[in-house]
């Protein structure tokens, strides 16, 4: 059960502060694959030499404009890492598809912050202060915020405009949901009942592997020559002042994995090849197995941890599970408030794109962005 961002405007995708950290997802390993390695992130695409970026109007919303650096800004601060570590033949695609979903953020926001100033919500500079204060405490130990903030290229003023227009669109949000009501015990018993998969956990087993390939063998001679590796390399293990399984799949992997000494991390059943799944999840933790043979060569498999099958209580979960019940409650209030907003307001060319094609939004020596609570799904 993932927990629930008590902040509604992150919660409807209003992302207003130029300061959440991006998420990197991991696919998960299909079925019928070999044990697949992580793979090491492209290099950074060589920056050109940049142009001087232009700040033009990208829309208007009931007369206020959206600015191309108010999609740069948001652009890199989700996005950042991701983009800088992206193929040049995917960058093209991905940024205008994250283009499109900023800009509906920020027409969001947008007609939330005019809502809330029509309405007369002020941020005072206690309430900035209190923010500032809460984001020093996320920032890495031995820097200030204003270290911080400059090493990401942030201006420490448009931070505090950010933070006033956030606390303005969560004054004017604590209106409009004020009469959304906490979900009673009877509600949230129902739900966990109903939806027992959220709250169930499968067997796991993380485990790391030296592969020995036999792919390329031409013979029956090679592949015996494979097994007699793998046999070699398991009684080396153990050994008085030998090596260890990771420096050996280190020197000795024909899998990618060898980059991480072997490890595999976490996964499921159903992830692997079948004969690699089952001395996983039959191994203990600590142990190597004896060799095994798959499509892919012989293995050599260390389980490093094992977590059983097991649903959480209803006990354990009802606090939170009320908590984002209710959150869900309020999300669905404020998108209510959203669709009525929008349905009035004078949208001009909502889908102008940011950049032609191919050209970057991200200036060449784009850092980190400050750290920030990450939206919860």
């Amino acid at each position: 059960m993932k927990k629930t961002n008590q902040r509604i405007v992150a919660a409807v995708g209003v992302l207003t502060l130029g300061i959440s950290l991006p998420i990197v997802s991991q696919d998960s390993k299909p079925a019928d694959t070999p044990p697949a390695p992580a793979t090491p992130a492209a290099a950074p695409a060589a920056a050109a030499p940049a142009a001087e970026p232009t700040n033009s109007v990208v829309l208007t919303i009931d007369g206020t404009a959206i600015m191309e650096n108010d999609v740069r800004e948001m652009m890199i601060s989700r996005y950042g890492r991701q983009l800088q570590q992206m193929p040049p033949e995917q960058l093209a695609m991905a940024q205008q598809q994250m283009q499109q979903m900023i800009l509906t953020d920020l027409i969001s926001k947008t007609l939330l912050l005019n809502a809330a100033e029509k309405e007369g919500y002020k941020a005072t500079d206690e309430d900035v202060a209190k923010e500032i204060e809460e984001i020093s405490k996320r920032i890495p130990e031995g820097q200030s915020f204003e270290e911080f903030a400059k090493s990401a290229g942030v201006d420490i003023k448009r931070i505090k405009e950010q933070i006033a227009d956030d606390t303005k669109i969560r004054k004017l949000i604590d209106v409009v949901t004020k009469d959304v009501e906490k979900p009673g015990e009877e509600k949230v018993k129902k739900y966990y009942d109903e939806h027992p998969d959220e709250f169930s956990q499968k067997e796991m087993v993380a485990a790391s592997h030296i592969l020995l390939s036999t792919q390329e063998a031409a013979d029956e001679t090679a592949i015996a020559a494979a097994k007699a590796e793998a046999d070699k390399l398991k009684e080396q293990l153990g050994k008085e002042g030998g090596k260890t399984f990771e420096e050996l799949a280190t020197a000795h992997s024909d899998c990618p994995s060898k980059a991480q000494g072997g490890s595999l991390g976490e996964f499921g059943r159903g992830q692997m090849v079948p004969e690699f799944e089952k001395a996983a999840f039959t191994q203990k933790v600590g142990e190597v197995g004896a060799p095994i043979k798959t499509q892919f060569g012989y293995h050599l498999i260390k389980v490093t941890d094992k977590k059983e099958a097991k649903t959480t209580p209803y006990a354990e979960v009802q606090e939170e599970l009320a908590s984002s019940l209710f959150e869900q409650a309020k999300g669905k209030e404020v998108q209510s408030y959203l669709t009525q907003l929008r349905s009035k307001a004078n949208i001009v060319n909502p889908n102008q794109p940011v950049t032609p094609p191919g050209q970057s939004l991200l200036p060449p020596n784009a850092q980190e962005p400050l750290p920030n609570e990450p939206p919860q799904q």
